[in-house]
């Protein structure tokens, strides 16, 4: 993929990160009071939310490549040879598929109500 469609990808993620964790932080420390959002028996009935548990895995997987690009980014400035660029893209997306498929995980376990 062309470096100018990543750097529109990374300034994507990075408008649609603010929304969604704007958003996240409104229902968790404003709406609800602090104490209130925190306790576990809150946060299992959000999980149980099946739209919550999809917002909840919109936004790891935005924060995620937001997060993993940007990395990935300063790693290609830090050295330009071709083969370390391509061991960071390749690298970068192992990173981005592992992260999201574990979050993944937890956020399956617990609308499924399976404790580990």
């Amino acid at each position: 993929m062309r470096e100018s469609r990543l750097m529109v990808i990374q300034y994507a993620t990075a408008l649609i990160a603010v929304v969604l964790v704007s958003f996240h932080l409104l229902m968790q420390g404003v709406l609800v009071s602090y104490s209130t959002a925190i306790s576990y028996q809150q946060i299992l009935s959000i999980y149980g939310n099946a739209l919550y548990a999809g917002f909840l895995e919109v936004l790891l997987i935005v924060v995620l490549v937001h997060g993993f690009n940007g990395v990935r980014i300063i790693l290609h400035e830090l050295r330009q040879a071709v083969a370390w660029a391509k061991w960071v893209d390749v690298g970068t997306v192992a990173a981005i598929v592992l992260s999201v498929a574990y979050g993944t995980r937890t956020i399956v376990l617990a609308v499924f109500g399976v404790q580990s």
